[in-house]
């Protein structure tokens, strides 16, 4: 079948149609993760029937052995391959041949973060359009969105927070941040702050007014830029909520618990191998926020989250005691968090 569109494959969703391979590919790592999440939550494995794997660091060998497992107990077993284009181009023709000779006792994911039209490796490339013309295969489009798509993913996330917007509000959310789905996800979910729970309608006023934001706005705000690593937008909003007299102790627990949050994250999938699912449960994050929360986990390792909170504990010790620049202790704990580099396994 040809390439889907993620409304199409929304549609197979609700449909509860299972296929032996999924690949979801594009640039929008938001929209890979969101679709991997619903295919996740569809099939409703166990540990014992799940398995991920990395192309870049598995062989054909592995992955396939793991499609050809028996289930557990279970009638279908969830293979996850990340980064499929970085995968070796004798991997990628093994994975190829597999598709005209699937099992349904598997269902075999494909997670393609990249431009798959601008593929260069020739096995690879073969692999990603044997996937697109399979009747074995689900392939959806992840690509960038064209302002009409992003529209209508605005108009979906509105409706799942019980929202809505005119067509002139959803068309400026879409002038001012664009067709990037991460960054519309984190302005809806500002929006929808300020708003509160009882407001049903999001208006250009409120637009305006956001840009002020309030001191719970800035709270999530400085959180999200920490855990996206936006080091110039964590201070600015650091500042604005010093100049708003917000007091040093609650920005500095704020902080912790964003950090803590990761942690206990990477504790949960690396060490526990808990699937995504569960840890979204776990840690009570929204599902439309779990696409982004779990796309920035991956910029942080645990031992540097555990060496933050360690500057954490500083701070919290120069706010109380007064021995230091309350200000220059905030700024080194998220100085220190946003600047480490180190590449995530």
């Amino acid at each position: 079948m040809p390439i889907l569109r993620t409304q199409d494959f929304d549609e197979l969703i609700q449909l509860k149609q299972i296929s032996p391979v999924y690949l979801f590919a594009g640039e929008d790592v938001y929209l890979v993760d969101l679709c991997f999440n619903k295919i996740e939550r569809l099939l409703a494995v166990n540990d014992l029937n799940r398995e991920i794997f990395y192309a870049f660091d598995s062989t054909s060998e592995d992955i396939l052995n793991a499609v050809f497992t028996v289930p557990f107990l279970s009638d279908k077993r969830l293979i996850i391959v990340k980064d499929v284009n970085k995968m070796r181009a004798r991997d990628a023709e093994y994975i190829t041949k597999y598709l005209s000779n699937t099992l349904d006792t598997s269902s075999l994911v494909l997670l393609y973060s990249d431009n798959y039209k601008k593929e260069t490796i020739a096995k690879r490339k073969e692999l990603v359009n044997a996937c697109i013309s399979s009747k074995n295969c689900v392939a959806v489009n992840c690509g960038k969105q064209h302002e009409g798509e992003a529209k209508d993913f605005i108009k979906f996330i509105l409706t799942d927070k019980g929202k809505n917007a005119s067509y002139d509000t959803i068309s400026r959310i879409v002038e001012e941040n664009g067709t990037d789905l991460l960054n519309i996800s984190n302005e809806i979910e500002k929006l929808s702050l300020y708003i509160g729970k009882n407001k049903k309608e999001i208006t250009e006023n409120d637009l305006e007014k956001v840009g002020g934001y309030t001191k719970e706005v800035n709270i999530y705000t400085l959180s999200s830029n920490i855990e996206s690593k936006n080091l110039k937008q964590a201070i600015f909003v650091l500042e604005k909520l010093l100049n708003d007299k917000e007091e040093h102790v609650i920005v500095l627990s704020a902080i912790s618990f964003s950090i803590r949050k990761m942690l206990n994250a990477k504790s949960m999938l690396e060490e526990q191998n808990m699937p995504i699912s569960e840890v979204t449960s776990a840690l009570r994050i929204h599902s439309f926020s779990a696409g982004i929360f779990f796309s920035n986990l991956k910029k942080h390792n645990a031992k540097n989250l555990r060496e933050s909170l360690k500057i954490v504990l500083q701070a919290d010790t120069a706010i109380k005691t007064g021995s230091n620049d309350a200000v220059l202790a905030l700024e080194k704990v998220i100085l220190f968090v946003c600047k480490n580099r180190h590449n995530i396994v």
